[in-house]
């Protein structure tokens, strides 16, 4: 074989690397993100989830199992540092040769900015679904890593709200780069990677069509949150949180917060509240005791013990299905 041939094909494997999908070990942070990757190699392989269900992403303590899924990982699929800035660590340590995709970085997605108004965009693209295939985005995927390394001074507090999935229009975006990166690193797979994220944006748009009519043709009850994570499902669909039932993350609400919830309740018949954890019984009795009140059990980081394949899309179900029983006669 001529010596520059050689040269060329060593080059070529390097940069685009030909892994056997059989061992390809894919990896996400959160359930929704594990069911926008699962969704994409349905037919092909599985990835696993780093965060059980039902766990708060903010705090968590890694057991040896997942360490063990980071460090064997060829892709990891995160939201970011912004969402669980202790996996930043954890990534450094164990996954440096792992391809680390931080979903917060693709462009064309709407960011909204931490503890702003919900029905402000702080940015967005216009994108066209049809043609979501041939999306590339600006940043260089061909570097090992895009998260990490960079270690500026409180980067998890960036300013800008990551809980990003709760706008189905983000997820649909990220199923194309899902796509792009698994066939970057899987040729032979690269066309069912694309029609099965064609088929799963068709179902995300499916479900945003239901939501967007429930909240034209429906009139809601007051809607309460356990904490502020649904800005983004706000600004896409009009809701509004007619206010959350803890100031402060994983902290009791304090006696301040106590007494403005008493009086947006004060004079209210009827609400509903999204309850992500246990719930202390004595606060809502407290806030909500002269109002008959409709607890449902929603946590925007998924609540099955065992996520399924479709996460994603069951969140956005349960959302929609929450909004129809919290709609008045």
């Amino acid at each position: 074989m001529p010596r520059s041939f050689s040269f060329f094909l060593l080059s070529f494997l390097l940069l685009f690397p030909q892994t056997s999908w059989a061992n390809l070990r894919v990896v996400t942070d959160i359930t929704p993100i594990y069911g926008l990757v699962a969704q994409v190699m349905k037919g092909v392989g599985t990835p696993s989830v780093i965060i059980r269900a039902g766990s708060d992403p903010h705090h968590y303590q890694l057991r040896p199992s997942e360490a063990a899924n980071i460090e064997q990982a060829d892709i990891i699929f995160w939201i970011g540092p912004e969402l669980t800035p202790w996996l930043q660590p954890a990534f450094d340590n164990l996954a440096a040769d792992a391809k680390i995709i931080s979903l917060m970085k693709i462009d064309g997605l709407t960011r909204l900015a931490a503890g702003a108004d919900s029905h402000v965009h702080h940015h967005e693209d216009n994108h066209d679904h049809e043609d979501k295939q041939n999306h590339e985005d600006k940043h260089d995927h061909d570097g090992k890593n895009e998260a990490g390394h960079h270690n500026e001074a409180g980067h998890e507090n960036s300013g800008i709200d990551p809980h990003l999935w709760l706008d189905p229009e983000n997820a649909r975006i990220w199923l194309q780069e899902i796509a792009r990166t698994l066939s970057l690193y899987d040729p032979e797979n690269a066309e069912i990677y694309r029609e099965n994220a064609r088929a799963a944006d068709h179902k995300i748009a499916g479900l945003q069509r239901r939501i967007a009519r429930i909240m034209a043709t429906s009139r809601l009850m007051p809607v309460f949150a356990q904490h502020a994570a649904f800005a983004y499902f706000e600004n896409r669909f009009g809701l509004e949180i007619a206010g959350t039932l803890y100031d402060r993350e994983n902290e009791a609400p304090s006696p301040g917060h106590i007494a403005e919830l008493h009086q947006l309740t004060r004079n209210l018949p009827k609400a509903c509240l999204l309850a992500e954890t246990h719930l202390e019984n004595n606060v809502i009795a407290s806030v909500f005791s002269k109002t008959d009140l409709l607890v449902m059990a929603l946590n925007p980081s998924g609540s099955a013990n065992s996520p399924p394949l479709t996460a994603y899309s069951d969140l956005m179900e349960r959302l929609a299905n929450g909004l129809e029983k919290c709609s008045t006669p």
